[in-house]
Parts: C-alpha cells; structure tokens; sequence
C-alpha cells in the first residue's frame, strides 16, 4: 500500500535520483510484491505436492489389488 504522503511523481527515466522517501515507498511496496508472490508460489507447490502424493497413493493401492 503506497505511502499518500510522499509525493510519488518520480520517474525513473529523469536525470535525478529519487529522495529518499520516495526510495523507500517504491522499496516497500517491491517487497509486498515479493512476499505476496513468494506466498502464493508456496501455496501453490503445497498444492501440487499434496495433488501429486494422492495421485501416487491411489496408483500404488491400485497395484496392490
């Protein structure tokens, strides 16, 4: 969620290097992206884990009949 009270009309193709504030606002919100994606990766690798061991499971039980 952005900071309201920075002024955020930086662009990184303009000659001058960001203040400080609004190096932290744009570091901010990099970080919830990284963590938002990073818990959604792991989720959908337990998915795919727990998918995948009921597949084996139900493979193997048909091999024993």
């Amino acid at each position: 969620m952005m900071n309201t009270n920075v002024d955020m009309t930086y662009r990184f193709l303009w000659d001058t290097e960001p203040t400080d504030e609004q190096l932290h606002v744009i570091m901010k919100e990099v970080e919830e992206e990284a963590r938002r994606k990073s818990e959604q990766i792991a989720k959908q690798i337990i998915e795919n884990l727990e998918r995948e061991y009921t597949l084996a499971l139900s493979k193997r039980q048909t091999q024993l009949k």
